[in-house]
């Protein structure tokens, strides 16, 4: 056709040239605006796992805080925040050792060790390892980032769930123990009665007494630990406490080891009900009378309780027991709920964490100071019923 008509030849070269341009360029385009669209997309995508990501770590209950190469904290959580004892955090980036000086030490000491170590806040005393506060720290440095993590952990929270995972075990292999116990125990009992019948001469009749008391007291043991390992439900109900504690009072004295108790009940408002099971609130008051009778005897030689109740909060009642004895020392104090812990040499430590086992399971929250003037006090909390929210 160039050759024929050449003009006409050129201009249908041209007009081939100029659809295969559009042609080429409408694919761009649209290989283009879906390669927006894709962008977009993963900007989004993007956006949406940076919060996400930033969430997580917020609402983490390990601290993290995010170190530069100068040592700069860059990013920071709320529990680093609150555990590093920081106030400036307005100012972003921070030098680390104005955030801790003891955290920037030992991420000097430890350079190139990803390990968790121990990092003490307060005086590097070992005696004073579980009164002073501390953290477990840990460093992870990020592979080709200019960028470390610190991750913090408060170390006395750590050592409370560890002493709490053992104690749990340690009440399980407890509670299997007295289960295999109690089928021999009472065994000899049986046999110690039908001994009994046989004895003439006053010396043997005093082994058998020996005998019958300490047996009678490892029952009392055993029957301790598998009621404190396997608890029955709780039963609630409303008890209406001006009524019910002064009958439960003169019932308890029934116990010779609670007849020369003076109890003083307060006067305690007849509005004044809580919803808990009465049956398990009788064997928490009966506990903490044993206990105060071992260890509260006043400069006389007596002992006396007082009993108050009234209204804590909206939904709860504050039932208060206070002796008039020396008091607790703060080490005992720590320790007082933990099971088996007794300073009685003849005591099963076992009272104690019944009454905080019981309480929880009516709802509740048993705590334990000294008073400023003398003696312990130990307050109950538990909720209270309202007949009106219960009609409704």
């Amino acid at each position: 056709m160039t050759s024929v008509h050449p003009l006409l030849g050129q201009l249908f070269i041209y007009i081939l040239a100029l659809v295969a341009v559009a042609v080429l360029a409408d694919s761009l385009v649209r290989s283009l605006d879906r390669d927006h669209r894709l962008a977009l997309q993963r900007d989004q995508e993007l956006f949406n796992l940076n919060v996400l990501n930033r969430e997580i770590v917020e609402h983490m209950d390990v601290g993290v805080l995010v170190l530069d190469k100068h040592n700069r904290v860059i990013l920071s959580n709320p529990i680093a925040r609150k555990l590093s004892g920081y106030r400036f955090w307005g100012n972003v980036p921070v030098a680390l050792d104005l955030v801790q000086a003891r955290l920037a030490a030992m991420l000097i000491k430890n350079h190139g060790n990803d390990t968790e170590v121990l990092v003490p806040l307060g005086p590097e005393d070992p005696a004073l390892r579980d009164q002073t506060p501390s953290l477990m720290v840990r460093k992870i440095t990020l592979p080709g980032s200019p960028y470390r993590l610190l991750l913090l952990r408060d170390a006395s929270v750590l050592r409370a769930m560890e002493r709490e995972a053992q104690l749990a075990a340690l009440g399980r292999l407890a509670a299997n123990i007295a289960h295999e116990i109690r089928n021999p125990l009472s065994v000899i009992r049986h046999a110690a009665n039908l001994l009994d019948e046989s004895m003439e001469n006053a010396s043997s009749r005093h082994l058998f007494e020996i005998l019958e008391r300490e047996t009678v007291r490892i029952n009392a043991i055993v029957e301790s630990v598998l009621e404190m390992a396997r608890p029955g439900p709780a039963h609630l109900e409303p008890i209406a406490l001006s009524s019910w504690l002064p009958k439960l009072i003169v019932q308890l004295q029934a116990d010779p080891q609670l007849a020369d108790m003076h109890v003083l009940v307060q006067d305690i408002p007849m509005s004044l009900l809580i919803y808990a099971d009465p049956a398990q609130l009788r064997q928490v008051v009966w506990n903490l009378l044993h206990n105060t009778a071992q260890y509260a005897v006043d400069e006389d030689g007596l002992v006396r309780v007082e009993i108050s109740a009234e209204r804590y909060g909206k939904e709860q009642i504050m039932l208060t027991l206070r002796d008039f004895g020396p008091g607790i020392r703060p080490e005992v104090m720590e320790r007082i709920f933990e099971p088996f812990f007794t300073t009685n040499s003849r005591g099963t430590g076992l009272g104690l964490p019944m009454v905080r086992e019981l309480i929880q399971m009516n709802n509740g929250q048993v705590l334990c100071e000294n008073h400023p003037e003398c003696g312990a006090i130990f307050k109950i909390f538990l909720p209270c019923w309202d007949p009106h929210e219960e009609a409704a």
